[in-house]
């Protein structure tokens, strides 16, 4: 199934590369590249950087009751969550998260996953709220219009559903409980009896080792889940988890347009806006690492909807994504080294650990 995946992303960066560069002049590329404002270029770093800044304090909040992460730790283990997802496919930097904040910090790996989601489901939120915005100002195709509506919508409903079952935690595990009992869910010493048949049968002997949680553990997690999700669903943090998701995307807008403003000084805030969200949302699909090819597509599709030629509207894509590549991947690295970890440690600790969790 994950070679399935690599192997679908890699297929969609290169169908989506292939448009990012269709009926484009490279020579007007190369032109837009010369004749970039690379001072401005430079300053949009700073945005960057307080993007990422930002980042670490909501997910500061996020643990909510639990008090006292070092912001420090929490902004290293982003950085190198990024890292890894420029290098890796599949989000293997939101996994790489959970495993290395909880040998920095006294948090849960479950907790620490489930403020993970919760982090997403604000971001899908908030470039939802953005696309919207830019409806006023930029003619975007039906397609556009339909993912973004499906992805809000879809959005919204995980929230409302998050908001009542963790606001009813005993509840909702009671009802865990009845759905285990209804579908006869099998305890893990069952599954390793099936995994290893299998196995057998089968030929392939990855399948015997398997990962399986029983009734309590499956129980266990949850109630985990539940506390993770606690400071979204409080009247007390629930705004402010919103105000900070606003910020957040604000100034990852900013990024955008700073770079956008040293391609074509005439360009609105609105079109970063429009870029910050268009490619946030399309980042939910499967690609390669780094998301190489689709941003480049939906960063060039959306320029052009602003008055942009396509070939200046790819080459600011090209540089965009280029200067979020280096810095996260350069500010991944320094986290490695403040957290003093080496590649090899980091593997050998989500190998070895992952399959005893859930």
């Amino acid at each position: 199934m994950k070679k399935a995946r690599f192997w679908i992303g890699i297929a969609i960066s290169l169908i989506a590369l292939a448009f990012a560069f269709r009926q484009v002049n490279f020579r007007e590329v190369w032109a837009s590249l010369a004749g970039a404002n690379y001072w401005l270029l430079a300053f949009s770093v700073i945005p960057l950087v307080t993007f990422l800044l930002l980042r670490a304090i909501r997910w500061r909040v996020l643990f909510y009751p639990q008090r006292g992460l070092r912001i420090i730790n929490l902004f290293a283990v982003i950085n190198i969550g990024y890292l890894l997802s420029n290098i890796f496919p599949a989000r293997l930097g939101d996994v790489a998260r959970a495993y290395l904040l909880g040998d920095t910090e006294d948090v849960s790996r479950t907790t620490t996953f489930s403020t993970i989601v919760a982090e997403r489901v604000l971001d899908a939120l908030s470039a939802v709220g953005g696309f919207f915005l830019v409806l006023p100002f930029a003619p975007l195709p039906q397609w556009m219009v339909r993912s973004g509506a499906v992805v809000g919508v879809a959005a919204l409903l995980a929230l409302i559903l998050l908001v009542v079952l963790m606001r009813r935690r005993e509840w909702t595990l009671r009802l865990l409980d009845r759905i285990l009992e209804l579908i006869r869910w099998p305890e893990r010493e069952t599954m390793i009896g099936v995994w290893e048949r299998l196995a057998e049968r089968s030929h392939l002997r990855f399948v015997a080792g398997l990962p399986w949680a029983g009734r309590a553990k499956v129980r266990e997690t949850a109630s985990s889940l539940i506390d993770g999700f606690s400071g979204i669903t409080t009247a007390r943090l629930g705004p402010p988890l919103l105000l900070w998701s606003v910020a957040i995307w604000a100034v990852i807008s900013v990024y955008y347009w700073v770079v956008l403003l040293a391609f074509d000084p005439g360009q609105p805030f609105v079109a970063g806006l429009a870029v910050a969200s268009v490619t946030a949302l399309g980042m939910t699909i499967p690609a390669s690492p780094g998301y190489i090819g689709v941003f480049e597509f939906l960063g060039r599709e959306t320029m052009v909807l602003f008055g942009m030629q396509a070939g200046a509207a790819l080459s600011y894509a090209l540089v965009a994504h280029a200067i979020v590549y280096v810095v996260y991947s350069l500010l991944g690295l320094a986290g490695m080294v403040q957290q003093n970890l080496s590649y090899a440690e980091i593997q050998e600790t989500i190998s070895t650990e992952a399959p005893s969790s859930t």
